[in-house]
């Protein structure tokens, strides 16, 4: 019994209580955030050639960010493309999405930003010149992990008045829901006699 006890205090201690789950861990938009912040600065310099123009160019991304609104994640950053010569210089958004998901084998939450792509172009003697589709995702291939909320034990076994035991079986169903700037993994637990 006390081994029980232990379990569930455990699971509640690494978790908040969930109305839909047992037990759920909550990992908030600013916390992953933070990492982006810490990737700092993407930036970089490449050359191009169209017909008869040839030149360079640099994109810069700044400020890179995780949006969670309810389930949805998307990620979003600011970009500054130059064009060496002429100089020439514009910012656009980038947006993107990201998947969120729980793998109950491994336990982990896996969190991963998907194409996020802006277009490099630059309007030259009245006429638009399309350069290139810079994906940068490839950039931020973070793909988080983190533990998921999975008991620490399969099989517990409870103390009988006679002196044998009874084995209780713990299963989990994993829940995930992208909520308002905060992703919440939580496990329904069932528990099941064994004979």
């Amino acid at each position: 019994m006390k081994k029980l006890l232990v379990i569930l205090c455990g699971l509640w201690l690494g978790g908040i209580v969930w109305a839909e789950a047992d037990a759920s861990i909550i990992l908030h938009q600013s916390t992953l955030n933070k990492f982006l912040q810490a990737v700092g600065p993407v930036q970089k310099t490449e050359s191009f050639s169209i017909g008869s123009i040839r030149g360079q160019y640099r994109w810069l991304v700044q400020n890179p960010r995780l949006i969670l609104v309810p389930g949805r994640a998307r990620f979003e950053a600011d970009v500054t493309v130059s064009l060496v010569s002429p100089s020439l210089r514009y910012s656009t958004p980038a947006y993107g999405e990201v998947s969120v998901v729980y793998d109950s084998v491994s336990n982990r939450i896996n969190i991963k930003v998907e194409k996020v792509a802006f277009e490099v172009a630059f309007t030259l003697m009245g006429k638009r010149i399309r350069i290139a589709e810079i994906d940068i995702s490839r950039f931020y291939q973070i793909a988080f992990g983190f533990p998921g909320p999975k008991p620490f034990e399969a099989v517990v076994d409870v103390a009988m008045p006679d002196g044998s035991k009874r084995p209780i079986k713990i299963e989990t169903k994993p829940v995930l829901a992208i909520e308002n700037e905060r992703i919440v993994v939580g496990s329904e637990l069932v528990y099941t006699p064994m004979r």
